[in-house]
């Protein structure tokens, strides 16, 4: 399974209409590649704050990543899981698909989000345990932080949120797709923490931003995640 994040960077530091996509891909090892996408025209004030890909940019995108998972691994991943931090516009869905369908023998388009105003309530003195879900209506909730049975203590001193899971494309069960989200967290090398409450998908997604507007478009950034954290 090839696990991409997608996230966006505005081109520029200033105001700027301009915004660039960032795909982020991993194995089930942890290993993982950094891909800069095409920059788009994206006006927050008639397009709204949240950059959403037109759908031949999306299509272009996977294809560059399946083409670069294929030089790597000499292999086409089975399958492919899409990681996006907001909601997913029918444009890209469609993009995403056509880029993936007859390559690919599955694959799931999940949208997860940071944050909610969904709380459990917990008697005792500790939030619900790490690995705590649950759904209302067709969005699901799960708490990537919490209370940690195996080290009877909860790390933190906020109370905990879980993270949104909604717009699910693909035939994957939840509980799969909830499962590797949860083991995902736990796959950031550069910490000594037991978990990130994003998956490393998407954890590092401001930071790669800020490395690629450094990088000139002439120039082809390096594709080893290990460079840019």
């Amino acid at each position: 399974t090839c696990f991409i994040g997608i996230s966006f960077f505005k081109t520029q530091k200033r105001a700027s209409h301009m915004r660039t996509s960032v795909a982020q891909a991993f194995d089930e090892n942890g290993e993982g590649l950094v891909l800069r996408g095409h920059s788009f025209k994206w006006d927050e004030n008639k397009d709204g704050r949240t950059p959403h890909l037109p759908g031949d940019l999306a299509a272009s995108l996977i294809t560059m990543v399946l083409e670069r998972y294929k030089q790597e691994r000499r292999q086409i991943p089975r399958r492919v899981v899409i990681h996006k931090s907001s909601r997913f516009a029918i444009p890209e869905t469609d993009g995403f698909e056509e880029a993936l369908k007859g390559k690919v023998q599955e694959y799931d388009l999940v949208s997860l989000s940071e944050t909610s105003d969904v709380r459990l309530i917990r008697s005792g003195m500790f939030p619900p345990l790490r690995g705590t879900c649950f759904n209302v209506g067709i969005d699901n909730y799960l708490y990537t932080s919490g209370y940690i049975r195996s080290r009877q203590s909860y790390p933190h001193g906020h109370v905990p949120s879980p993270l949104r899971i909604t717009d699910h494309v693909g035939d994957t069960p939840e509980q799969q797709i909830l499962s590797e989200v949860l083991s995902l967290t736990k796959m950031n090398w550069n910490s000594a923490n037991m978990y990130s409450k994003v998956p490393i998908t998407l954890l590092f997604s401001r930071l790669v931003g800020d490395i690629m507007r450094e990088i000139p478009e002439s120039m082809e950034p390096l594709p080893k995640y290990k460079y840019y954290i």
